[in-house]
């Protein structure tokens, strides 16, 4: 009677060891809500506006519907740049030929493109005091920039009797043309830094092993811990390379262009 007592009391503490009560497993804990913030920034620099000298003489009085031949032989002018001339003279009121048996010669005397020292544009007083910002204005308060300088002239001549007529000379630096700060922007997202640590503390925490070691005792789940990432500046507006500047020269000649004949009075 004993022996089968004992039998029964053992296999009861056989059962209590297997049936142990596992702790209940972790949720891993839900992501925070991450932003994405653009931010802008701007540098700026004293700025020259197109300088233009014209003088007209009363001679000869210019009047619509007199033809002009335009002679660009001791310049090197695009086939656009002189289109945009005859263009611009037609909208006077003159009537453009071919031809050099006309009532007046346009001569383009200059059409130069020449390099400057580089341009200094001076960053602008920044409206957030973001951190960044204040980094950058610390490691760049100044941006350098290429800086190329288009002159041109031309002259009018009465043909019959080569008087001069009008002259007129322009320039304009890149910057002045532009007219415009340049204008930079950076973008910041906020990146979860441990979230594999959070996954792996889970997974970890949800085995059996460590289900039974935690019955009954609280488990601190690690917080996410979040931080802005910053990309480098992305210019948006403004010519500041050699090529960018580059671009800009058959504009700025057409501006030139465009200021000078406006000068010209064709009754």
């Amino acid at each position: 009677m004993r022996i089968i007592i004992g039998g029964i009391a053992l296999t009861g503490l056989a059962g209590c060891m297997v049936t142990q009560p596992l702790a209940p497993k972790l949720n891993t804990p839900p992501k925070p809500l991450l932003q994405k913030s653009i931010f802008q920034i701007s540098y700026s620099s004293e700025l020259e506006s197109a300088r233009i000298k014209s003088v007209q003489l009363p001679a000869h009085t210019v009047k619509k519907l007199d033809s002009v031949f335009i002679d660009a032989s001791k310049v090197s002018m695009t086939d656009e740049l002189h289109k945009a001339l005859a263009n611009i003279l037609s909208k006077k009121g003159l009537i453009v030929d071919n031809s050099e048996a006309t009532d007046y010669r346009l001569v383009v005397q200059q059409i130069d493109l020449t390099y400057g020292k580089d341009k200094v544009y001076v960053l602008n007083k920044p409206s957030s005091d973001h951190p960044y910002i204040a980094k950058i204005s610390q490691t760049m308060p100044t941006k350098q920039c290429s800086n190329i300088t288009a002159s041109l002239s031309m002259r009018l001549t009465h043909n019959q009797s080569t008087d001069v007529v009008w002259f007129a000379k322009s320039s304009v630096d890149s910057a002045g043309f532009q007219g415009i700060p340049m204008q930079y922007t950076f973008t910041e997202t906020q990146n979860i830094t441990n979230e594999k640590d959070v996954k792996n503390f889970i997974e970890q925490q949800n085995t059996d092993e460590a289900r039974r070691a935690r019955y009954q005792a609280s488990v601190d789940i690690p917080k996410y811990i979040v931080e802005p990432v910053q990309t480098p500046l992305v210019k948006v507006a403004g010519a500041c390379e050699q090529d960018e500047v580059n671009a800009l020269t058959p504009k700025m000649l057409l501006k030139l262009t465009q200021g000078l004949v406006d000068k010209l009075n064709v009754q």
